[in-house]
């Protein structure tokens, strides 16, 4: 259901899902009050931007031999 609900699923898979939401109404009022909830999680979540500095700094350990 997760990967349902995270566009995770291959075309066959996604496919089958929705096949199965058609004939299974507990499903398919599970998948739709998943996906609200990721609706409302995305909605409400506060993002920050790296400074620069931060993501210059990643970039150079990545870079740097072990």
């Amino acid at each position: 259901m997760s990967a349902a609900v995270d566009n995770e699923l291959s075309l066959k898979e996604q496919e089958g899902f929705e096949k199965h939401l058609l004939n299974c109404p507990t499903c398919f009022n599970e998948f739709k009050e998943a996906q609200k909830t990721k609706h409302i999680i995305r909605d409400k979540i506060t993002r920050f931007k790296a400074p620069p500095s931060l993501v210059k700094s990643i970039i150079e350990l990545c870079e740097s031999p072990i």
